[in-house]
């Protein structure tokens, strides 16, 4: 019985084109290692006989064939042969340069949007290039066209505007009806004219900045506010104090105020307050008599009737404001009397602060402990300067360490009550890691959390959700990921998040409607997109798609950085947990496959 033998594949028609240009006499071009096959060796020797010119004229020819097919990198090779083999013929040597330059503009037209630092680092030296070898070509001959063209594009790009122009202009000199150099130098004289709008208007920007700060300075000390700013330079307020834009004369400030709500350890802000209206417009529109009491007031005593505003002075004096009061009555009001310590209201970080207590037993109690904490600040002040000048100061004085509650400061939507185990337990954890973790110490000692709550994940695990203050968010995620990392160390069965303790507020209704409108920021849709992105930072949100059943219900599901899966993987139930208890919405996480990255 005959034997059959297994058929060869078919090869495919690139494999066949592979195979054929690797056969010598079919090369489009020729290896530059040295080989040992002997006709491609016969084959190298002939490309370098000949005469200098003629091996340049060769090398050209080769160079102009890559060019036209755009394969310019191997273009650019073939001339540098050919400028190497020292060609005696000063026109032939001359167009080597200039191609050899046209090269190099055209590796750098590909690289113009990239961003990467190499990468510029490399479009920059391929013009450099170009304009050594125009240079060069120049040298040889005056009058190349081709050469002053070139050197202008090239500079064109390099925002070197002004030799762009003279290489234009030498060449029309000469040249005049040449339309390339032509088109090159209405493109620069363009540029020359946005780039002189663009300085032009940023010189007046910043002269103009200059004279609003001086503005501003002469218009705080004329009211008695005293500027106090962050000493690291940084501040989680987006506004800042501004004169009325309506106003041409610069008489009127607005000013971001904050109001405190001592009771219940939250706040509210107007981000633009102007100075000369009063106090009762603003309380009247957020305590309306005949609305209903804000969700965080318990005992519903927050009405604009029931309410006294006070102010806190430089110099720790106390000041109750009528609300029929403007806000530039109250500075006023602030200003120290003659002959003694200059006093007025503090812009910390831009931003005024004024308590909002109701009438009774919560104003004085508040009352008291505020004259109690201004004794000590006084106290202390005393004690300082006294062991910063006696030479026997007790060694026993030391800085006091923040307790539990301290670092729990409730804000809105926060639970009124007493910390709960959880939360002592996440405060406690906080302290030790202020304490024992040097990298940690500086950034822990001001932060502070509003709440703690655990959740149930799949599985029978639990995650940590930890509320943190909206203002203090930016510092928390400077320290997030170390952070995180620690607490999960010590809360080891348990994985641990962050989540701003956002408020939201009620769609307005005709009853209840105001002047000040909602801000977006306050908004149900607004909030649950900002707690997507609480719960996973710092990896971004890349894409998200929400799935409708049948029945009607709804799975949002959320597309995260597939950079980040390795570090998050683990967690994405305990994102979809957390997500499903804050709002009550089904949520999966996932990373998009491999192939998609």
């Amino acid at each position: 019985m005959a034997t059959v033998l297994p058929q060869a594949a078919e090869s495919s028609f690139e494999e066949k084109m592979a195979a054929l240009e690797s056969t010598p006499l079919f090369m489009k071009s020729l290896p530059s290692e040295e080989s040992d096959d002997p006709v491609i060796q016969a084959l190298q020797s002939l490309a370098f006989e000949g005469t200098p010119d003629e091996i340049a004229q060769n090398f050209k020819e080769q160079g102009n064939d890559y060019f036209k097919g755009k394969r310019y990198r191997e273009a650019l090779d073939f001339y540098t042969q050919g400028i190497d083999a020292k060609p005696s013929d000063l026109s032939l040597h001359e167009v080597l340069l200039c191609n050899r330059a046209a090269c190099n503009l055209e590796l750098s037209e590909k690289l113009v949007h990239c961003l990467d630092n190499q990468v510029l680092d490399q479009f920059e030296e391929n013009y450099g290039s170009a304009l050594r070898d125009c240079a060069k070509a120049l040298t040889l001959n005056d009058k190349s066209s081709k050469a002053y063209y070139r050197s202008s594009v090239a500079l064109l790009a390099l925002d070197r505007l002004e030799e762009s122009l003279d290489c234009c202009d030498r060449c029309l000199t000469y040249n005049p009806e040449n339309v390339g150099v032509r088109s090159v130098r209405d493109r620069a004289s363009r540029a020359k004219v946005e780039k002189t709008r663009q300085e032009s208007e940023k010189k007046e920007r910043l002269h103009k900045e200059q004279r609003e700060k001086r503005l501003l300075q002469m218009a705080f000390k004329e009211r008695n506010l005293f500027a106090v700013y962050n000493p690291k330079g940084s501040t989680e307020n987006p506004y800042e104090p501004h004169f009325d834009p309506e106003d041409p004369e610069r008489g009127t400030l607005i000013i971001p105020v904050f109001f405190l709500y001592p009771q219940y350890a939250t706040s509210d802000v107007i981000a633009h307050f102007v100075e000369d209206t009063t106090f009762s417009t603003h309380i009247y529109q957020m305590f309306p008599p005949q609305a209903p009491p804000p969700i965080w007031d318990k005992s519903a005593q927050y009405t604009a009737n029931n309410l006294i505003v006070y102010a806190m002075t430089r110099r720790k004096r106390l000041l109750k404001i009528g609300k029929k009061m403007t806000l530039r009555d109250v500075c006023n009001a602030a200003k120290g009397k003659e002959g003694e310590y200059d006093d007025g209201l503090e812009l910390k970080d831009g931003c005024l602060t004024f308590v909002i207590v109701p009438k009774g037993e919560v104003e004085q109690n508040w009352v008291d402990d505020f004259k109690r904490t201004r004794g000590y600040y006084q106290t202390s002040i005393r004690q300082l300067i006294a062991k910063k000048t006696s030479t026997k100061a007790s060694s026993s004085a030391s800085i006091p360490v923040m307790s539990v509650n301290n670092k729990i400061l409730r804000t809105a939507n926060a639970p009124t009550t007493s910390p709960d185990e959880t939360e002592i337990s996440v405060a406690q954890a906080l302290i030790d890691l202020e304490n024992n973790v040097p990298e940690l110490k500086s950034e822990l000692r001001a932060l502070q959390i509003s709440a703690a709550r655990e959740v149930d994940v799949r599985g029978g695990k639990k995650a940590i959700v930890v509320f943190v203050p909206v203002p203090q968010l930016k510092a928390f995620h400077k320290v997030q990921q170390r952070l995180t990392r620690e607490l999960e160390k010590k809360f080891s069965d348990r994985h641990v998040v962050f989540v701003a303790q956002r408020r939201m507020l009620s769609k307005p209704t005709r009853n209840s409607r105001v002047k000040q409108k909602r801000p977006r920021s306050r908004t149900l849709t607004n909030v649950h997109e900002k707690i997507l992105e609480d719960l996973v930072f710092p990896t971004e949100i890349v894409g998200k798609r929400t799935r409708v059943s049948v029945d009607g219900s709804k799975l949002l599901k959320v597309i995260l950085d597939p950079k980040d899966a390795t570090s998050l993987e683990y967690k994405l139930d305990s994102f979809s947990s957390v997500y499903r208890r804050l709002t009550g919405k089904d949520v999966t996480f996932e990373f998009p496959p491999a192939n998609q990255e």
